[in-house]
């Protein structure tokens, strides 16, 4: 009884707090030409993990339902042009834009209206469409974010110095640029600080590759004494009982190596490192929507395709990737099969909309993050994104003051 109604706690004092946030959509105009690497945006996304520690004492959590802090980095298509939206509490607002000024300073940010009220909210119906999912990882085990996706980095070192930079959003814009009026693709990023002890779980997995053993916690003082009263009291009983003294305990030591490192194939050896390169960044807890939103006389499934194929960029079979979350994808089988996806696409379209973020996500580090989310480069030809023209620059330092 204690456990429902705890819980039952939680699920209204956390949405009760979530409704008093104060949210804003910014829209982000790059420069003409960023002549910078994802890099740039992974030290905004470092920058950013400076909103971690949101609740501060258990009092917060459980009695007001305080929770992280978390911010939406959105990439939308529509009507053939590609736009960036950051969606962010306004107490974190100023975070948000020194971060992206840091790195862009001739970038243009401005609040606008938010765009997912720009179609009907009885999605699916007799005039509009929609196919979308949650993204879920592929990789096994216990903790799958321990393993890393494919990043920019790997896409850098593929390209080396006599090829330009594979930028991996260039293929978003293009599907971005042929979208027919009546046409939308949304792509959500939420993610929030995910605390450090996801590093410690990661390397864990790796030492278990290695074959490491888990070393035991060191034996406390009181348990050290209780064990050697009963070893004492075993040793007379065996004398009384036997007559002979009890014989010495000696600790059996197998002859097992104390790592697989020497007996690994290439293949895993790359895994491993992978791994704690991953952990060596600091990470979000983190998870994805997208949606594709088309009026039913144009919907095809080719602009499904399309930008899931880049989203599939990233996918590293020997390590993680990404898929089509089952129990949010809007498509259903056998029984009342229509019904079922109609209810599954309201579900989503809700979800999209409130940004909500209530489920435990998967941990991607700002590297991971830097790849899914950032501007085009240089190399990147998109007509139909909205940029900045003119360079921006200070007052000269003489000009006169009244």
């Amino acid at each position: 009884m204690a456990v429902i109604f705890f819980k039952s706690w939680m699920y209204y004092i956390q949405r009760w707090h979530w409704r008093q946030m104060d949210w804003v959509l910014l829209e982000v105009k790059p420069p003409k030409e960023v002549e910078s690497s994802p890099k740039n945006m992974e030290q905004i996304f470092a920058g950013l993990w400076g909103a971690f520690g949101t609740v501060s004492y258990k009092y917060e959590k459980y009695i007001k339902g305080v929770m992280q802090d978390y911010f939406s980095f959105e990439l939308v298509g529509y009507n053939g042009e590609a736009h960036f939206f950051l969606r962010t509490q306004k107490k974190l607002r100023n975070l948000v834009e020194a971060q992206i000024y840091s790195q862009y300073p001739q970038a243009e940010i401005r609040e606008v209206p938010d765009y997912v009220w720009n179609v009907p909210a009885d999605i699916p119906n007799k005039k509009w469409n929609l196919w979308g999912c949650r993204l879920a990882m592929t990789a096994p085990g216990p903790f799958p974010s321990a393993y890393p996706l494919r990043t920019y980095v790997d896409l850098m070192d593929v390209a080396k110095t006599d090829q330009p930079f594979f930028d991996p959003i260039a293929g978003l814009m293009e599907v971005f640029s042929k979208l027919r009026q009546g046409e939308q693709i949304w792509l959500q990023i939420l993610f929030r600080p995910a605390p450090d002890g996801w590093q410690k779980k990661a390397r864990s997995v790796a030492d278990k590759l290695l074959g490491k053993k888990e070393t035991a916690p060191p034996e406390t003082i009181f348990a050290m004494d209780r064990r050697t009263w009963w070893e004492s009291f075993y040793d007379v009983l065996y004398a009384l009982v036997t007559g002979q003294p009890a014989p010495l305990r000696v600790k059996d030591k197998k002859d097992e190596p104390h790592s697989l490192a020497l007996f690994l194939s290439p293949g895993e050896k790359d895994i491993i490192a992978a791994i704690e390169l991953k952990a060596g960044k600091k990470g979000f807890d983190a998870k994805i929507n997208f949606v594709y939103i088309s009026r039913s006389d144009i919907f095809t499934m080719a602009n499904v395709s399309a930008p899931m194929g880049v989203i599939m960029q990233t996918a590293n079979l020997n390590m993680n990737s990404f898929r089509p979350d089952s129990k949010t994808i809007t498509k259903s089988h056998y029984f009342l099969a229509k019904a079922r996806k109609a209810y599954k696409q309201r579900v989503l379209m809700r979800m999209m909309r409130s940004r909500s973020f209530w489920e435990k996500g998967y941990i991607l580090n700002i590297e991971e993050l830097a790849t899914l989310f950032h501007f085009p480069t240089i190399g990147v030809k998109s007509p139909m994104t909205p940029y900045i023209e003119i360079k921006k620059g200070g007052a000269p330092v003489d000009l006169p003051m009244e």
